[in-house]
C-alpha cells in the first residue's frame, strides 16, 4: 500500500489542505493559524461563551471543507489538537477542577453524515479525545439534526431563523445517559462543553443548548476551532 501511494502522489500530489500548496499536508503558514491563543466570544445567539483558537478566514475554512468534505484525514490530528486547545481554555472559562469532560458534538445533516460516512464533527472530538487522554473527555454523540439549509452567506438573523428547533435528541444514546449525570455542570464532578468546527453568531450552539437543557444537560461552554466576526464582543484571550 505505501509504494502505490507514492505512485499516486507522483501523479497527484498532496496540496495544503488550507492554501494548496503542493507537497505538504499543511503548510507552515497555516497550520500557524491552528495555534493562536485561545479566545472566548459572547455570541449574538445563545447564554454560553464560546472559545476558538482563531479567527475565521478562508485558510481555515478550505482545511475544514477538505478535512469533512474531501477525505483529507491526514490533517484530523492538527485540526484535533487545535479544538483540544480550545476544550481546555472553555474548561478554565468553566472553572473545572476535575472530573469527567462531555463533549456535545453539534450535529449535521443525514444527508451530510451519508455523503461523509458519519459526522465530521463526532469524529474530530473523538480524535481530540484519543490524542489528549489527560483531559479524561467522553463524546456523547447524542444530537441529531433535521434538514436545514447550509449556514454560510447567512446573515445573523438569518441564522439563528435557518436553524431554530433544527436538532432533536438521538433516544438511544441518550438512554445511556442518567438524568443524574446530565444535570451536573462545571464542578467538581465534571462539566459538559458543545464542539463544533466554527461559530459565528453562535446560532447554532445556542439550539444545541435548548435541546439539552429540555433533558437537564447544560453545557458550560462551546469549543471550536474558528470564530466569526458574529459574536457581540470578545472576551479576554487565554494563554493555554
Amino acid at each position: 500500500m505505501g509504494l502505490l501511494t507514492e505512485f499516486g502522489e507522483l501523479f497527484l500530489p498532496r496540496r495544503c489542505a488550507g492554501c494548496g500548496r503542493e507537497d505538504v499536508s499543511l503548510c507552515t503558514a497555516c497550520l500557524s493559524l491552528l495555534g493562536g491563543i485561545p479566545r472566548a466570544m459572547e455570541p449574538r445567539y445563545g447564554q454560553i461563551p464560546v472559545v476558538g483558537v482563531s479567527e475565521y478566514s478562508s485558510q481555515i475554512s478550505h482545511m475544514v471543507v477538505n478535512f469533512k468534505d474531501n477525505g483529507r484525514r491526514d490533517i484530523l490530528d492538527p485540526l484535533a489538537l487545535a479544538l483540544a486547545r480550545s476544550i481546555t481554555a472553555a474548561l478554565e472559562l468553566a472553572h473545572h477542577s476535575g472530573g469527567r469532560v462531555r463533549l456535545f458534538p453539534a450535529p449535521s445533516s443525514p444527508r451530510a453524515q451519508r455523503r461523509r460516512g458519519g459526522s465530521h464533527t463526532a469524529a474530530l472530538a473523538r480524535r481530540t479525545a484519543e490524542l489528549v487522554p489527560e483531559l479524561s473527555l467522553e463524546v456523547v454523540d447524542v444530537l441529531l439534526t433535521r434538514r436545514h439549509h447550509d449556514q454560510v452567506g447567512l446573515g445573523a438573523h438569518a441564522r439563528e431563523r435557518n436553524v431554530a428547533k433544527s436538532q432533536y435528541l438521538n433516544p438511544t444514546i441518550l438512554s445511556s445517559t442518567s438524568p443524574e449525570e446530565g444535570g451536573e455542570t462545571a464542578s467538581e464532578s465534571g462539566v459538559d462543553l458543545l464542539v463544533d468546527d466554527f461559530s459565528t453568531t453562535g446560532a447554532t450552539l445556542a439550539e444545541s443548548a435548548r435541546v439539552l437543557a429540555s433533558v437537564q444537560i447544560r453545557p458550560a461552554a462551546g469549543a471550536v476551532l474558528g470564530l466569526g466576526r458574529g459574536g457581540t464582543r470578545f472576551v479576554s484571550p487565554f494563554t493555554v
